[in-house]
């Protein structure tokens, strides 16, 4: 049984900073009210640096780091 999040904003990291994710950060950004972006990881060590300090949001070259440093309530792959 899962409990429905109460009180507080969904959160939601990003897993692979690419072209699709685009989406993913408009999509997050357009339900700001509800979501709130916690980390992005990306391989790719410049792209990651530059979307981590762009959404000012903690950045990680593997997800079993991500998810040790961070507890999102939802993982959206974009890979």
């Amino acid at each position: 049984m899962f409990k429905q999040i109460e009180g507080r904003k969904i959160r939601t990291a990003i897993i692979g900073c690419g072209r699709i994710s685009k989406n993913h950060f408009e999509s997050i950004k357009n339900h700001a009210e509800n979501m709130e972006l916690v980390a992005v990881c990306d391989n790719n060590k410049s792209l990651l640096a530059n979307i981590s300090a762009q959404y000012n949001v903690p950045g990680f070259t593997s997800f079993g780091e991500l998810m040790e440093d961070v507890i999102p309530d939802i993982v959206s792959l974009c890979t």
